[in-house]
């Protein structure tokens, strides 16, 4: 079976904000057409077309006459742009019935006004179309309507929401014909599925619920809340050809201000916030480094695409022995055509000679024992196939088994390496050797892997069993010394404890002397208790007439609070990072498994159209009045 590889090379989304309005009435795009782009043989999965999902792009200032146009667009590789090609059986009969049917269980569940069946969006007309495509968007945007020029629009406003696939102008003149509805109920689908991803979003998951100890005042806006408030409103604003935002500055400085110390600004609050903050920088400061957790996955991914890599080669390698194998196929193919050809010929010959020729009874009697051999000799041929095939298959399962076990202690080792730290190269006792063992089944000697084995890995074994043995001798020999020392503590652990009883019996004199201590230390300790309340009260005198230290204060509860946040932000990119990693990585296996379950289907019908073929052609028929003697 053979297993092609598939690459996926994901770029950004472009930003998918909406058209800028100058103050002058025009209109300038702040945001470019780009998309998603894979190099040839990438494949999307189907529940990342569903989602629809879109990153946010930053923006920037600039002059209110003349603003540059966002840098967001299709990402290019080596120069040139990569169309994507779309993954789903769009004309496929079963898998439009599929659409057809969630789209009309999505309209009637929200109230569609308009007549519905199965045979209407099997072929729609250009008015049913825009009716369904203007009811969907109308969630999107509910002041949609429809302009006089639907055709230039609609393919706009899916480029603008993203969709990875293009929807040209000449097919919406076509809407309803056999080769365009299938595209076109594929785009209209999508844009059902965002609509119903959009409303299992719940709006308060997007900001983080406030703290009890955060909450002055009753004030059960979060943070985030207010923030994402005053992007909103200042985005929409620099939308409209805005450049200042003061009034938006001043409520957010408020609301922080509001957010830090409260309405009332007491300082009990803010004593226990500031300690709050001192405990919470000093856990982020004791936080481990995660710089050498890094490196050591950075080294395992780095280890695990070489073999990646190997494993492709070895897939390359066993796609040219099966499209030998095929090529020989095809020989033998055309070989036995022209076999089936000459025979007819043959066939064609012999009825012709026996029209012409008459027969005596020996002579039908002797054909009819020859046919009878030869009977007998096809049942016995057959039979030989038979038990030629049990045998193949007896020995193909014993080489299974053989392999497995072959597998089961290459794992053993392997683990047992790992456990040793030997694997991989870069390891505490590897010292730069590769003592992993591969299994390549596919190779085409089959000693290679034992090759390798007795090569590299046996003779790195043994000098490592070596240099161990050698380290067993030194710490013998240190085990002996030390024991010698162990003796001679044990006499002075000895002499020690005859110290220690005479040590005790003055201990006892010493309690003595400490209990008269305590009772005078009684009365110090109430005159000293009498001195810490008058200090005490000096101290609250003193924090009441605090204003310059309350303000120092509350710098450092600022500076606290920016580093935390900080802090955040930096978790915040590291965690999307990883998101992006893994959705790669799974993207890139399930487009795997994909390219070898097609090429599976297809060997099965090849299989079957040749076994097909083979059944079709027709033997030769007995001679004529063989049928009426039998």
């Amino acid at each position: 079976m053979h297993r092609g590889r598939s690459s996926l090379t994901s770029g950004r989304r472009s930003s998918a904000g909406p058209l800028r309005i100058k103050q002058d009435g025009g209109v300038q795009s702040t945001s470019s057409a780009g998309g998603r782009r894979s190099s040839a043989g990438g494949r999307r999965s189907s529940s990342d077309r569903d989602r629809g999902r879109k990153s946010v792009g930053k923006f920037g200032r600039g002059r209110p006459t003349s603003r540059p146009s966002s840098g967001y667009g299709r990402p290019t590789f080596g120069g040139h742009d990569h169309t994507l090609k779309d993954p789903r059986t769009l004309n496929s009969r079963s898998f439009m019935q599929r659409e057809i049917k969630d789209i009309i269980e999505f309209l009637t569940e929200n109230g569609y006004s308009h007549p519905l069946s199965v045979k209407l969006l099997t072929t729609p007309t250009t008015k049913d179309f825009l009716k369904i495509f203007q009811f969907i968007y109308g969630f999107l945007d509910p002041k949609y309507t429809l302009p006089a020029k639907p055709e230039e629009e609609i393919p706009q406003v899916f480029k603008t929401l993203k969709y990875p696939f293009t929807i040209s102008k000449s097919q919406m003149f076509t809407v309803g014909s056999p080769h365009t509805w299938p595209h076109i109920l594929g785009a209209l689908h999508w844009l059902m599925c965002s609509v119903k991803f959009a409303f299992a979003t719940d709006p308060r998951s997007l900001f983080d619920n406030p703290s009890d100890g955060d909450d002055f005042e009753g004030n059960k806006v979060s943070e985030s809340e207010f923030l994402f408030n005053y992007y909103e409103n200042t985005y929409s604003e620099f939308l409209k050809g805005v450049d200042t935002f003061e009034k938006f500055e001043q409520d957010l400085a408020e609301n922080m201000k509001l957010q830090a110390v409260g309405a009332t600004g007491n300082l009990e609050h803010l004593a226990a916030e500031e300690q709050r903050l001192a405990t919470e920088l000093q856990l982020l400061e004791q936080e481990p480094c995660k710089l050498t957790q890094l490196h050591e996955q950075a080294q395992m991914m780095s280890s695990d695409n070489e073999r990646f890599h190997k494993y492709l080669q070895e897939l390359a390698g066993h796609k040219r022995s099966m499209e030998q194998k095929c090529q020989d196929l095809d020989l033998q193919l055309q070989q036995t055509e022209l076999e089936s050809d000459q025979s007819e010929a043959e066939k064609n010959r012999l009825e012709h000679c026996l029209t012409n020729q008459e027969l005596s009874a020996s002579d039908v009697q002797r054909l009819y024992a020859e046919m009878r051999q030869l009977t007998n000799m096809l049942d016995d041929l057959e039979k030989g196939t038979q038990e030629l095939d049990q045998e193949i298959w007896n020995e193909e399962k014993q080489i299974a088994k053989k392999q497995e076990q072959l597998e089961q202690q290459v794992s053993q080792y392997n683990s047992m390496a790992r456990t040793l730290k030997l694997i991989p190269p870069t390891a505490e006792n590897a010292h730069g050797v590769d003592y992993e063992l591969r299994l390549n089944f596919h190779s085409m000697s089959d000693h290679a892997g034992m090759m390798d084995f007795n090569s590299t890995i046996k003779p790195a074994l043994v000098q490592l069993k070596k240099q161990i043995n050698d380290e067993v001798l030194k710490q013998m020999e240190q085990k002996l010394s030390e024991e010698e020392a162990l003796e001679q503590v044990t006499e002075m652990v000895e002499t020690k404890t005859e110290e220690y009883a005479k040590q005790e019996t003055r201990l006892q004199r010493f309690e003595k002397d400490i209990q008269s201590y305590k009772e005078k230390s009684k009365d110090e300790t109430r005159i000293l208790t009498e001195q810490f309340q008058s200090i005490e009260t000096k101290l609250c005198d003193y924090q009441r007439h605090s204003d310059m230290d309350l303000a120092a204060k509350e710098q450092e509860f600022h500076e606290c609070q920016i580093r935390a946040e900080q802090r955040v932000k930096e978790m915040k990119e590291e965690k999307e990072n990883y998101q992006h990693f893994l959705f790669a990585a799974i993207t890139q296996i399930l487009e795997h498994k994909a390219l070898i379950q097609n090429r599976i289907t297809e060997l099965k019908e090849q299989a079957k159209a040749m076994i097909a073929e083979t059944e079709a052609l027709e033997l030769p028929e007995p001679a004529p009045g063989t049928s009426a003697s039998t």
